[in-house]
């Protein structure tokens, strides 16, 4: 009996350290594979709009991945797939980020995929060291 109540201690007290530090997903862990990624297509999309708002110049752009090493989870298949180049908060890129940039067919950039070894967040994930995907200054 004591042996329970401190375990529910125990477990409440953990509880109460991570409310101030919720994650969504929990924490995750990924394997990074480096290589390099080209621009397959830039396409103009029409209509987007966002809550009611007028619709802004949006560009769904298409890159292919090619990693420097074997991939050692093999559920994850890049080989001959089109990946989708969203910005951090999962919007389509506009025309002033696809120029300051330099985003266009055929131009390759270093990129690293992000593979989840632990966890449920996102099981893959796309980087590029010299693009700021979170750099929303076109839309301010």
């Amino acid at each position: 009996m004591v042996l329970f109540f401190f375990l529910c201690d125990f477990s409440c007290m953990a509880k109460e350290k991570h409310i101030g530090k919720q994650m969504v997903g929990g924490p995750c862990q990924y394997r990074e594979y480096p290589g390099r990624a080209v621009i397959l297509s830039v396409q103009k999309q029409e209509g987007q709009t966002q809550a009611g708002a007028p619709a802004a110049d949006a560009y769904e752009v298409k890159f292919s991945f090619t990693p420097d090493k074997k991939i050692e989870e093999g559920w994850v298949q890049v080989e001959g797939k089109e990946q989708l180049l969203l910005l951090t908060n999962s919007s389509l890129p506009g025309p002033g980020f696809l120029k300051k940039y330099g985003i266009e067919t055929g131009k390759g950039f270093d990129c690293n995929m992000k593979v989840i070894t632990k966890g449920t967040c996102t099981p893959v994930l796309f980087e590029f060291p010299a693009i700021d995907l979170s750099d929303y200054s076109e839309r301010e």
